[in-house]
């Protein structure tokens, strides 16, 4: 078979299989829902752009058209690797991680995936007549609609109760893993949807009327879809997408029309118009109406209804959208690379955040996200994408029912990115519009039918040639070269490292019932080195050597290695992320677990320098200090969290809780009007406890177990007590008291009680 044809053929495969991506759940990877998917479009976007690569070197037909979505796309992908190169992190810039899989690496995978498909598409069908490039690309929408319809379908399982939805609650996710994701995923495929539904209404083929109920159906089911997963900005998008899609028809349906199509166009415009009014009078009506119980109490409108910038969540995103602002003011030009917004978040959090997640990577908003990540320039680059795509559809040569379609299509698409990031579903199905967009001719545009012969192919520009066995000798070769290498360094030991890190995790677990966690699981995932994984897998090192070395089970020198293990891992991720505030908390949390507050203090006030406003952090940090006999160091730090949220009740207790271990209790209760929800509890017992107040922690203990339906642990505690306040007697009476109520503990009890004579 000649090497065109197979040329050919694999980069017509690997762009069809694309769209199965979103039904990819890698249950044996780490992150499932993210990782598989990744590393799929990845090898087949590598596979289409190097089968395209050839066939540009074998016919002209397939080499790009120098348009301005090409050059925009082109300059979008540049602008992001030099914002990401000299960003604050380069490398996870480019690598990204396992819970994001972007950076750089899938922005070039993105513009392959254009290059490819639009050079390829294009050239496909330029020959047929009328179809202008579309033809391969229609295929490809209807491949994308089924593998959607697909996805609906899970969802529809999820809805009926037949399969879990995998975040909880009645937001279905389907195979996408997160409600957001699937939401923009179904408004996208709606859009296609409706866009094919007026393209197969020119057809005049028998079958175009039952394509075109299919295509109703379809858009419905995926509307109802995006409407069942709750996501508040994507409802939004679809409700302007349409509006916007119906007031363009309604307003350029029917120009240039002869004068027996003008009376059908203006009663279709006319329709369009009405049903935009429908629109305002109906969101108006909802407005005025969203408290009521028939809206308040529906799971999907009583969210839409909470809509306002005095909603816990909207605030919330509003810090961080402040915050994402004043990263773009620190560094405004190119700003600080992809994955790195934690350390703007980090630098300017806002302690009215205390409540929510603590380590923001996005700033749930494209725009900002773009706009942090690679500064105005980047943004501009960005957004230069949807005016040009704009541009393409209409001077192109589609009807304005298509045309308002698309561009119904990319609004809905632009207002849910106000609100959420984007994803890799959304993204290759932007890009897909993109690239189609880049295929359409224009009104006046007569494209030439480019077929060169097997035998020599000049190059655009110039007279030289390149012969037949260069290609065959030369050029593929050396193509399959760089796929099999890129495939191994670039998706292979990634997959390597996350199978051997759910490997290292169970080891973690136990294992096989008997077995001893073994670090050299760990020493095995590290040993591949890819970046991408190493900072996740550094991190969950930690957690498992912290129960590992806390364990009574396990025995010394596995814990030791462990630790030692942890140590080097602790000061490799530094030197890879020195400014980031993450991994000093982390270190200095671990630390603090297995008792070396010394070096925990150290690595927590680096932290605490890095983020100065994080409560999360100063709590820690001030457990170490208590913890080294340093209290007022403890209170001086806590009382800076609790006066920075005053309604953060966990800053509230440890304020109150190092004020009594400093022996400052009358100060507490007057500072917090001596209440009992704070001071009656059996943290601040321990408190009393820590402060040598025995006489205090006593009578809450008292206090609690007359309250208390579980008081075996208070009368241990209150034992305790008692024995440490000089009252043996009385120490040995609760334990006599909690042998009664339970025998089952006698030999036990006995042991506790022998020791406290012994202590007499």
């Amino acid at each position: 078979m000649p090497i065109k044809s197979i040329s050919r053929f694999f980069a017509l495969a690997a762009l069809f299989l694309v769209p199965v991506f979103p039904l990819i759940v890698a249950n044996s990877f780490f992150f499932p829902f993210i990782t598989g998917k990744a590393f799929y479009f990845r090898i087949l976007i590598e596979i289409a752009f190097l089968s395209w690569i050839i066939l540009a070197f074998l016919d002209a037909k397939y080499r790009p058209k120098l348009n301005a979505l090409t050059i925009g796309v082109t300059i979008f992908a540049l602008v992001t690797l030099v914002a990401d190169l000299v960003g604050v992190n380069p490398l996870r810039s480019l690598w990204s991680n396992f819970e994001r899989m972007e950076g750089w690496i899938t922005i070039v995978h993105l513009w392959m995936f254009f290059m490819a498909a639009s050079s390829i598409f294009g050239a496909g069908s330029a020959s047929n007549a009328g179809g202008g490039g579309r033809q391969l690309w229609h295929r490809w929408m209807n491949v994308e609609l089924v593998a959607a319809f697909l996805v609906a379908g899970y969802g529809l399982f999820q809805l009926f109760g037949w399969a879990t939805i995998h975040q909880g609650g009645a937001r279905v996710d389907a195979s996408l893993g997160n409600a957001a994701y699937m939401a923009v995923y179904m408004l996208m495929n709606a859009g296609i949807a409706v866009y094919l539904f007026f393209e197969a209404r020119k057809n005049i083929r028998a079958n175009s009327v039952f394509l075109q109920w299919l295509y109703v159906i379809l858009a419905v089911l995926f509307s109802f879809e995006l409407y069942e997963t709750a996501t508040r900005g994507t409802i939004l998008g679809l409700v302007g997408g349409i509006m916007l899609a119906l007031l363009v028809y309604s307003i350029f349906a029917g120009k240039g029309a002869d004068a027996a199509q003008l009376q059908t166009m203006k009663r279709s415009r006319g329709i369009a118009g009405g049903i935009v009014g429908l629109f305002v009078i109906a969101i108006i009506a909802f407005i005025t109406l969203r408290h009521q119980p028939f809206i308040a109490d529906n799971p999907v409108m009583g969210r839409l209804a909470t809509i306002s910038f005095s909603s816990t969540e909207s605030v919330a995103r509003l810090y961080i959208w402040n915050m994402a602002l004043t990263g773009f003011e620190q560094r405004p030009v190119l700003g600080w690379g992809q994955e790195n917004f934690n350390y703007i978040f980090n630098a300017n959090y806002n302690p009215q955040m205390w409540s929510q997640e603590q380590w923001f990577d996005r700033a749930h908003s494209v725009y900002l996200d773009w706009l942090t990540a690679s500064g105005i320039v980047g943004l501009l680059a960005y957004l230069s994408l949807y005016v040009l795509f704009l541009l393409a559809v209409w001077k192109s040569s589609l009807s304005v029912a298509e045309k308002s379609a698309l561009i119904g299509l990319l609004a809905g698409y632009a207002i849910h990115n106000l609100f959420v990031f984007d994803n890799l579903a959304s993204y290759v199905l932007f890009f897909a519009m993109l690239g189609f967009a880049a295929s359409l001719p224009h009104d006046t545009e007569v494209r030439p039918q480019l077929e060169s012969p097997r035998g020599p192919t000049s190059i655009p520009g110039g007279t030289r040639e390149i012969g037949i066995e260069v290609v065959e000798y030369v050029v593929a070769p050396l193509a399959i070269i760089i796929l099999v290498a890129g495939a191994y360094w670039f998706t292979w030991r990634p997959i390597q490292e996350n199978t051997r890190l759910i490997a290292a995790l169970q080891s973690c677990a136990g294992g096989s019932a008997g077995s001893v966690p073994d670090p050299a699981t760990f020493q095995n995932v590290l040993s591949i080195g890819s970046y991408v994984g190493l900072q996740e897998i550094r991190e969950q090192l930690l957690s498992c050597a912290g129960a590992v070395i806390g364990s009574q089970q396990i025995p010394g020198p596995a814990k030791q290695a462990f630790f030692e293990l942890s140590m080097n891992e602790i000061q490799a991720q530094i030197a890879a992320t020195p400014k980031d505030a993450r991994i000093y908390t982390l270190a200095g949390s671990f630390l603090d677990q297995v008792g070396d507050f010394k070096d925990a203090g150290s690595m927590l006030e680096k932290a605490h320098l890095l983020s100065p406003a994080k409560q999360s952090i100063d709590s820690v940090l001030a457990n170490v200090y208590m913890n080294l006999g340093e209290n007022d160091k403890a209170v001086s730090l806590l009382k800076q969290s609790y006066e920075s949220a005053t309604d953060d009740t966990d800053a509230k207790n440890a304020y109150a809780t190092a004020l009594v271990v400093a022996g400052r209790d009358a100060e507490a209760k007057q500072l917090f009007d001596n209440d009992p929800a704070l001071f009656n509890t059996e943290n601040m017992a321990q408190a009393y406890m820590a402060a040598k107040q025995y006489p205090k922690a006593i009578a809450i203990y008292q206090a609690l177990i007359g309250t208390s339906t579980d008081k075996t642990d208070l009368e241990l505690r209150l034992a305790q007590a008692q024995y440490a306040a000089g009252m043996p007697s009385a120490a040995i009476q609760t334990l006599k008291a909690i042998e009664t109520a339970h025998p089952e503990y006698a030999t036990q009890i006995d042991a506790a009680i022998k020791q406290v004579q012994a202590g007499k």
